[in-house]
């Protein structure tokens, strides 16, 4: 197996190992701030959102659902913020903003994601305090989504990780405390009216390794292949049911011989995700699911939804889920607001 830095080591896995499990749920992968699903509606959905994300946080499910985007308003913000360990420690978060507009032909999308691993205190070999420094992880993506056909939907997008577990200073060889890489995403959304249906297909995160010392300790990207389907139960004004569903297979594939992570897909560490939403006047929104993930990993999750343009005259939407983490510990939160220009 690769070795990595022992600093970096333990400070990943007290900040995050016990707690995010669905983070890494891929054995070996680095950069775990890509792998937090986005947006509430699809995380109280078990995590499925391959087939249904249309919104600006498509960006991270399918770039292929950007594409319809902005089919109803030419732009979108949606933001998201999640304590991911709130029972061990409160200064672990993330957060995810994504901008959507229509731009050429199709829908172009910004998206920033933010890791706060929180703050840590360096020692040195006497056991001496050398001061307190802050660690966190962060991705910046473009993404452009337009359609093939009527209802075809295809996106590609580029993101640049960078994560910052450590100042070098404070580690024993005084290297290793930062590495940077870069990724691209591609996808496709295709509704069936007739069917009430839509299906979709996402790769995600296929780029280099992220180094911190040097390429034969470097650490693969969390890749991955999503499917997933969502089937509309009931469409009316009143009321309206949907079923969805993902199943994702990383791209790690073991190999012995070269002794690293290659392109390949891991069955063993399967992902499934099942979830159904009930819509109240197109204002309400209760959702439930359940994941099965690796990690020990099988839980329901839940929560729900407004959308106050009828209310406030703005179209201003809020969500709310609660999602299983690790196996043994609470669940957790994850809050979004969008507002639609």
């Amino acid at each position: 197996m690769k070795r990595t830095p022992v600093f970096v080591t333990l400070l990943a896995a007290a900040c995050l190992m016990s707690a995010a499990g669905t983070a890494l749920a891929m054995s070996g992968a680095g950069a775990i701030a890509l792998e937090f699903p986005i947006g509430s509606r699809y995380n109280g959905m078990g995590e499925a959102g391959t087939a249904l994300a249309q919104d600006a946080t498509a960006m991270w499910w399918n770039p292929g659902g950007l594409a319809f985007a902005t089919d109803v308003n030419p732009a979108r913000l949606e933001f998201m913020q999640s304590k991911l360990v709130p029972d061990l420690a409160d200064d672990i978060a993330l957060y995810w903003g994504g901008y959507a507009a229509r731009k050429w032909g199709g829908t172009f999308g910004f998206n920033l994601t933010y890791l706060s691993m929180g703050d840590q205190e360096g020692m040195n070999d006497g056991g001496t305090s050398t001061g307190i420094f802050s660690s966190n992880m962060w991705a910046m993506g473009f993404t452009y989504g337009t359609r093939i056909t009527t209802n075809l939907g295809a996106g590609l997008g580029v993101k640049y990780f960078r994560d910052n577990l450590a100042p070098d200073e404070v580690l024993q060889d005084g290297r290793g405390g930062s590495g940077s890489t870069f990724a691209v995403d591609a996808g496709l959304l295709w509704k069936i009216p007739s069917l009430k249906a839509n299906l979709g297909v996402a790769l995600a995160n296929l780029g280099p390794n992220i180094t911190h010392v040097d390429e034969p300790q470097s650490d693969p990207l969390p890749r991955k292949i999503t499917f997933g389907g969502a089937y509309g139960v009931v469409q009316g004004e009143a009321l309206s049911l949907l079923l969805v569903a993902d199943y994702l297979v990383p791209l790690l594939d073991w190999s012995d011989e070269n002794d690293d992570y290659g392109l390949g897909l891991d069955f063993g560490e399967n992902e499934w995700g099942v979830g159904t939403e009930l819509a109240y006047a197109q204002s309400l929104y209760l959702r439930f699911g359940f994941k099965k993930g690796t990690g020990e990993i099988e839980d329901s999750t839940w929560g729900f939804g407004l959308d106050l343009g009828r209310w406030v005259g703005k179209q201003i939407t809020f969500g709310y889920a609660s999602v299983p983490q690790a196996k043994g510990l609470d669940h957790v939160n994850r809050i979004s607001l969008g507002y639609d220009f």
